[in-house]
């Protein structure tokens, strides 16, 4: 899902803070030399003209491809996924391989979405919608925290068809020009998009938005360069974004996690329950820590249903050296 916006701060807020400025990638972990803009309108063009099976089919290929030749970005996926598989490497392969071809998959369906086609076939829960109308009538804020699992980005589609519009609190793209095009493919869908990190102001604005009651959604499994909190992923140690805590601190807004997979039926939507939080308590940064452990283990069941959907392609683990294969 993209990322969200908006309620008032208790106090004064002069910097944006680092868990929700820092590249969610460390500076050895660049994203594929294939997300540029020239590839990006390519795929657009392509999902206009031929059906989708068929350019589907063409990428799986290329995906399968590129998990046999680019050794090293194979294995950066392989390790992310051991921890949740208990260690097991014959098992993390073959689902490494299985997600690069969901992962081809998805780009289309994210073409498809970018380039104006409508997603019609969504599996969703009534009792989890409601928790999103519930939260919505209390007339706060609500930040939706996802992760880079299976078609997060269709969130804002999701909201708009229950009446919310969301705003996507995003990094920049590895290309100026990839960023603008992504943002207009988001308008298309009544969807706006505030890059973060640029300037100091983004997060008074992203508190603003909160405070005036908007819809907003971020990522939490990608750790930030530094300044993140330490918490645990499936045992294992993992430096993560503060943001979400940070955020409800200083808006009170509601925190509601969301996960979107693909099924052969459709789009499969799982609304986790509201996460709670005591405000005044956020002021210390160990009940910020506890809060951001707390959202990332609701989540671990959702991982490790897909694990072929989580899409992980940077070192996520700190301090992991890749073993040999």
């Amino acid at each position: 899902m993209s990322k969200v916006l908006t309620p008032k701060a208790s106090g004064t807020v002069t910097s944006l803070p680092s868990s929700l400025t820092q590249p969610a990638t460390r500076n050895t972990s660049a994203p594929s030399s294939f997300y540029r803009v020239g590839l990006w309108r390519l795929g657009l063009g392509i999902v206009r003209i031929l059906p989708a099976w068929l350019v589907k089919g063409f990428c799986v290929g290329v995906a399968e491809l590129h998990f046999l030749f680019g050794r090293q970005r194979r294995e950066v996926v392989v390790q992310n996924l051991l921890p949740a598989l208990s260690g097991d490497r014959l098992e993390a392969k073959k689902t490494a391989r299985r997600l690069y071809r969901n992962f081809a998959s998805k780009l289309v369906d994210l073409w498809r979405v970018e380039g104006g086609v409508p997603v019609r076939d969504w599996l969703t829960d009534p009792a989890g919608l409601e928790i999103i109308r519930a939260a919505r009538q209390r007339g706060r804020g609500i930040l939706f925290i996802t992760l880079h699992l299976g078609n997060w980005e269709h969130g804002g589609l999701l909201l708009a068809d229950v009446g919310i519009q969301l705003t996507v609190l995003t990094l920049a793209e590895p290309d100026d020009e990839l960023t603008k095009l992504r943002m207009a493919s988001r308008e298309r869908w009544k969807i706006q998009t505030l890059i973060i990190g640029q300037d100091s102001f983004a997060f008074l604005e992203v508190i603003k938005r909160l405070g005036a009651g908007e819809a907003l959604a971020i990522s939490l499994d990608r750790p930030p360069q530094r300044s993140g909190v330490p918490v645990e992923l499936f045992g294992q140690p993992f430096e993560a974004s503060a943001g979400a805590a940070e955020l409800a601190r200083a808006s009170g807004c509601a925190l509601i996690g969301v996960t979107i997979v693909r099924r052969r039926a459709g789009f499969a939507v799982k609304v986790l329950p509201e996460f709670t939080y005591d405000r005044k308590a956020l002021g210390n940064r160990e009940a910020r820590r506890e809060l951001t452990q707390q959202i990332l283990r609701a989540f671990e069941p959702q991982i490790r249903e897909d694990m072929d959907q989580w899409y992980q392609f940077i070192p996520i683990w700190p301090n992991k050296a890749l073993a040999q294969e």
